[in-house]
């Protein structure tokens, strides 16, 4: 074999290991393609809107284009099971709420004791209260004339966005803290249940407070209380249910983060929480978020951890008080 075989050959076979190595080096680095960002519910409702406001910005902080898939289903189960049994590569991400990643799997027939054991928390994106409402003819103008109609025994009821909502919890609360009779009923999304108190057909309805602020604000519906431990900034005139003496304390407030599944590479994780971080700090972020009365709050790490914990423990106690049954 002549010397500039041998350098040829040589040269090649460089050239093919160089080959080999090339796609490794840039597997390395992440993210290098498009993440698919799941949002457990039908486009066009409140969190789909919070969803895609959080990817553009989010797509701008990562470098790479955050596309977003709607997968509904079980309210809003389907989608976040779909997220826990993906590749923990952070190329599948979910945009969570109570109401899927812990309630719905409180309202299994066999709960996990650990709801969290199939995600990675990354970091909380927002938090806002739920909001009772009277039909315009209800013969009450607080929640404590609520309560008393409540204990006449009259057949009061309340309707909510769905069983097994989050929306359902808060109704259920107050029914149980206050010991009232009030029967609920259940609607298929937050536009019929609205619908329906303003025709009059539910005494009160438990709804998100984006959904029911415009009716609040033309006066069709009565205006009761908020769920948050303070008066939110979106409708300060409004009280809160714990300023009402048989509720004193009650805080329950719908909020949103963003997950991964379970054993996401913790480099990865901590890049994806560096991001999110950034983009809540965003101007124009805050203000697409506060359309739908939702407050942009950073926890991140242990702190969301504990976050995580304390709510699954009053989610837990909620439904066992008030015997919530599996949906």
């Amino acid at each position: 074999m002549t010397t500039s075989v041998k350098i040829l050959l040589a040269a090649c076979a460089a050239a093919f290991a160089g080959g080999l190595l090339a796609p490794q080096a840039a597997q390395a680095e992440y993210p290098d393609h498009p993440i698919r960002l799941i949002v457990p519910y039908a486009a066009g409702g409140s969190s789909d809107i919070v969803g895609r406001s959080f990817a553009q910005k989010f797509e701008q902080a990562l470098g790479q284009p955050v596309v977003i898939e709607n997968i509904g289903g079980a309210g809003g189960y389907a989608g976040a099971l779909r997220v826990a049994g993906s590749k923990p590569d952070g190329y599948t991400l979910l945009i969570g709420s109570g109401s899927e990643l812990l309630i719905r799997n409180r309202l299994q027939k066999q709960p996990l004791d650990n709801p969290m054991e199939g995600f990675t928390p990354i970091a909380l994106i927002g938090t806002g209260p739920m909001v009772l409402v009277g039909k315009p003819d209800l013969k009450a103008s607080s929640l404590a004339d609520v309560i008393a109609l409540a204990h006449t025994g009259k057949g009061l009821n309340y309707g909510t966005a769905g069983a097994g909502t989050f929306m359902h919890l808060v109704g259920e609360a107050v029914r149980f803290d206050t010991k009232s009779t009030m029967t609920h009923v259940p609607y298929r999304g937050a536009g019929p249940l609205m619908n329906d108190v303003l025709a009059g057909h539910v005494d009160v309805g438990v709804a998100s407070l984006a959904s029911a602020l415009p009716f609040i604000k033309s006066g069709k519906v009565k205006a009761l209380a908020v769920s948050s431990a303070s008066r939110t900034e979106f409708a300060k005139e409004i009280p809160t249910l714990g300023e009402t003496p048989a509720l004193a304390n009650f805080n329950l407030e719908l909020w949103i983060g963003l997950f991964g599944p379970a054993k996401l590479p913790p480099e990865i994780a901590a890049k994806l929480q560096a991001a999110a971080l950034k983009v809540l700090d965003d101007a124009e972020l805050k203000t697409r978020l506060a359309d739908q009365a939702i407050a942009t709050r950073k926890l991140s790490g242990p702190d969301f951890a504990a976050f995580l914990n304390t709510e699954n423990e009053k989610y837990r106690k909620i439904i066992a008080d008030a015997e919530i049954p599996p949906q």
